[in-house]
C-alpha cells in the first residue's frame, strides 16, 4: 500500500503498464517508423526529443523531474536521442504527473505509426487522411484507457477523443482535411506526490490546416482572392494554428514519414515550405500544447475555446471538430456550448458568393 499511497499505482500496475508500453514502442513497425524519420531528418528527431523537456516541470511527476535532471547530467547524449526518449524514458508511467496524459502519449505514438505505414503510402485525399487519423487516435485512447483502468477509475478520470457534431451550424460543411481540436485536461488524476503543486487544468484550442506533400517541401501558396494567403489567415487565428503535414502524393510512396506538425508562424512566405523545419510529431506537439506555458493561448471554458477557434474562421471552414479530454463527459459540454453559440457563429459566416475563389 505504500507504493499506492506514494505513486497512485500498485507496484504490479506500474510494472504491467511499463512493460506494455515498452513492448508497444519496440515493435517492428515502431522501430521502422523512427528509422524512416531519422534517416530523413536527424535534426527533426532531436527537436522532438527536446520538446518533451520544454514542459517537464509541469508535465512530469517528481520521479520524471528527477530523472530529467539526472539524465541530463549523466547521459547528455541520450536525452537528444528520440529512440532513447521514446523506448526508455517515456514508457515509464511513473514519469508522467498525470496517467491520462501518459495514456494519450502512447495512443498518439501508436496512431502516428499506424497512420504513417498504413494510410499514407497510397494516394488519397486530405479529408480521408484526417478522418483516418482522428479515428485511430480515438480507438487508441480507448485501448490505453482500458490498460490504465484501475488508476484512472480511482479518481473517475479517463482519456478519450470525441468528435463534435458540426451540423448544428447549418450551411454547407467543409469536406476537406482542416479541423479544430481542443485539449481539455482537468487533471482529475495526478500522482499523490505531485498534488502539493498547483493543478495543471488546461484548455487548449488548436486549428490544423491539412496538407499532402512529397518530400522535402509542401505547397503553402494557396491564396484567396479576398481573404489573402492561407498561411497568413492561420497566423491571425486567436488560438494556436499549424499545418499538419501528410506525406501522400499522386503515386504510391514506399516509406512515408510520420505526420508532422509545423506552426503557421514558421511559414515566412507563400510558396513551398520545408516540412522538417520547426516541425514536431504528434506526441511532442500535444505534450508542448498541454504543458509548455509559452506554447500558445488557452481558454477558460468550452465557450471561450470555441469562440477563439471561430473568431477568424467561417462556420463552414472546419471539416471536423474534436475534443481530447481526461473527462468522459467533456465532449458533451462542447456540444452544448456549440449549440448555444451557433447563431453567433452563423452570423459571422461570409457568403460564398462574396468570398471569391481560392487559388
Amino acid at each position: 500500500m505504500i507504493f499506492l499511497d506514494e505513486f497512485g499505482f500498485t507496484g504490479q500496475e506500474a510494472t504491467d503498464m511499463h512493460f506494455l508500453a515498452r513492448d508497444a514502442v519496440r515493435t517492428q513497425e515502431s522501430i521502422l517508423s523512427r528509422q524512416i524519420l531519422e534517416s530523413a531528418s536527424h535534426e527533426t528527431t532531436v527537436r522532438i526529443a527536446r520538446a518533451f523537456r520544454a514542459g517537464w516541470p509541469r508535465g512530469f511527476s517528481k520521479v520524471g523531474q528527477y530523472r530529467t535532471v539526472l539524465d541530463a547530467r549523466d547521459q547528455p547524449t541520450n536525452i537528444d536521442s528520440l529512440a532513447w526518449v521514446v523506448t526508455d524514458f517515456l514508457v515509464d508511467p511513473l514519469v508522467y504527473r498525470n496517467v491520462a496524459a501518459w495514456c494519450l502519449h502512447h495512443a498518439l505514438q501508436e496512431s502516428s505509426t499506424t497512420f504513417q505505414l498504413d494510410s499514407c503510402p497510397s494516394p488519397t485525399s486530405e479529408g480521408f487522411l484526417t478522418g483516418s487519423l482522428l479515428t485511430l487516435i480515438s480507438e487508441r485512447c480507448q485501448s490505453w484507457a482500458a490498460e490504465a483502468d484501475k488508476p484512472l477509475t480511482r479518481t473517475k478520470a479517463s482519456i478519450s477523443l470525441h468528435r463534435i457534431d458540426l451540423s448544428i451550424l447549418g450551411g454547407e460543411q467543409a469536406t476537406g482535411g482542416d479541423f479544430g481540436l481542443v485539449l481539455d485536461f482537468e487533471e482529475k488524476w495526478t500522482q499523490p506526490a505531485s498534488r502539493e503543486e498547483p493543478p495543471n487544468s488546461r484548455i487548449v484550442p488548436l486549428i490544423f490546416q491539412a496538407k499532402r506533400y512529397v518530400r522535402p517541401t509542401a505547397d503553402v501558396s494557396q491564396r484567396h482572392d479576398i481573404r489573402g494567403y492561407q498561411y497568413e489567415l492561420l497566423t491571425r487565428n486567436k488560438c494556436a494554428s499549424a499545418y499538419i503535414l501528410y506525406e501522400n502524393g499522386t503515386k504510391k510512396i514506399g516509406s512515408p514519414i510520420p505526420p508532422l506538425i509545423k506552426p503557421a508562424e514558421s511559414v515566412a512566405k507563400p510558396g513551398r515550405t520545408n516540412v522538417f523545419e520547426d516541425s514536431l510529431d504528434l506526441p511532442s506537439y500535444f505534450f508542448k500544447a498541454m504543458y509548455d506555458t509559452s506554447f500558445g493561448p488557452t481558454a477558460a471554458s468550452p465557450e471561450e475555446a470555441l469562440r477563439m477557434m471561430y473568431a477568424n474562421a467561417d462556420a463552414d471552414q472546419l471539416a471536423m471538430l474534436a475534443v481530447i479530454a481526461d473527462s468522459a463527459t467533456a465532449h458533451l459540454r462542447y456540444q452544448e456550448a456549440l449549440r448555444d453559440l451557433a447563431p453567433e457563429i452563423r452570423r459571422s459566416r461570409t457568403p460564398r458568393s462574396i468570398e471569391g475563389p481560392e487559388r
